[in-house]
């Protein structure tokens, strides 16, 4: 079992300086850990940075609190550490209190190790792990119990796999990745080619591998799919939520964020820095230019080339978008108008024609 370093008390001084701030109140004040604005208690640090929380900042019971220098203006009671970004600065103060797990190296004697496989000696593989032929898991990597690694697959320094996480045969996966629980990496991509003589979906080998490089992290029951010819790459740095799909060859940039449940098709490219919120669809063979920020649910069916904001299904520009949401919100009363602008020109119709049959002369 692991077990976590101490997290002794700190003062405020201290703090502020790991995280280039300014103290504005008592700089000896112990604070013994970090907590929410509601939840924080005396000794202990919370932060704020949006100014819906204002009632909760007032009645935070915190000994100090994360804020901007607008920000400290508002506070009554607590100390200040004011900072650029009070999430970033939370986060890593957080760590702080919170380092990661120490484990003890050794390969468990209930896990099962093929000849070939080169376990580093400062790795950690718990029991019921696989490690497969010719694998190489590197110092400090820790395997939680029932994870899978493949034939001549790479597991990085100080990666952490959790439970039930597989690496399939000659995948990668670099320095200081962590796979939450379920995470599968060159699983088979979804690759068929339709036999009409034989009525059926053959199968097209997929014969590439997946490679999820350095400081990636990947949450729970998501899946990289390994390429049906050369590669799949999660590139540096990036974040993938739960329940995330990547199709194979699909390309994925440095420092990406993809929000639960997001869905990339098949040989796709994101540059680096893209953002999709949760459950953004991207049809197969697109690029999308980097920086590029995708809102909730979108869809996209092209390539994006213009780096910006997009929302819809399929996306446009915020901007474009939102003028075609007012329009789309008039339409009911734009039709309404419409049936009666033509109601009364059928009944002006009516009424020229009658004009221009001129009197009746039929009468007695």
């Amino acid at each position: 079992m692991p077990a976590r370093a101490g997290s002794s008390p700190r003062s405020l001084g201290e703090l502020a300086a790991a995280v280039a701030g300014e103290v504005r109140g008592d700089a000896a004040r112990a604070i013994s850990g970090v907590n929410g604005l509601a939840e924080a208690g005396p000794g202990e640090l919370t932060f704020f940075n949006n100014p819906c929380y204002r009632e909760a900042l007032a009645k935070t019971r915190a000994s100090a609190v994360l804020v901007t220098l607008e920000g400290a203006r508002l506070l009554k009671g607590p100390d200040a550490l004011v900072v650029a970004d009070p999430s970033l600065a939370f986060a890593r103060i957080s760590a702080l209190f919170h380092p990661r797990p120490e484990f003890a190296p050794g390969v468990d004697a209930r896990a099962v190790v093929e000849p070939g496989a080169q376990i580093d000696p400062s790795a950690t593989v718990m029991a019921f792990s696989f490690v497969g032929r010719d694998a190489r898991i590197g110092a400090r990597a820790v395997l939680f119990p029932q994870v899978f690694i493949g034939e001549g697959s790479t597991v990085g320094a100080q990666a952490l796999l959790y439970p039930g996480c597989v690496v399939r045969e000659g995948c990668t996966v670099g320095a200081r990745v962590i796979l939450q629980p379920g995470v599968v990496v060159g699983a088979d991509g979804f690759g068929f080619a339709w036999d009409a003589a034989q009525s059926e979906h053959f199968k097209i080998p997929q014969v590439g591998t997946a490679e999820v490089q350095d400081d990636v992290e990947i949450g729970a029951n998501s899946a990289i799919d390994r390429a049906t010819l050369g590669q799949t790459v999660i590139g540096r740095g990036s974040k993938l939520d739960n329940l995330v799909q990547v199709g194979h060859n699909v390309q994925v940039g440095a420092c990406c964020i993809l929000c639960g449940q997001v869905g990339i098709a098949g040989s796709s490219t994101l540059g680096q820095g893209v953002v999709c919120g949760g459950q953004v669809g991207v049809a197969n063979h697109v690029a999308i230019v980097e920086g590029t920020r995708i809102a909730a649910q979108s869809g996209v069916k092209d390539d994006v080339d213009e780096r910006g904001e997009y929302i819809g299904s399929p996306i446009q520009l915020v901007a474009e978008f939102a003028r075609s949401h007012v329009a789309f919100e008039r339409g009911a009363e734009t039709m309404r108008t419409v049936h009666r602008l033509e109601k009364r020109v059928a009944e002006l119709e009516e009424k020229l024609a009658a004009l221009a049959a001129g009197p009746r002369t039929d009468k007695p």
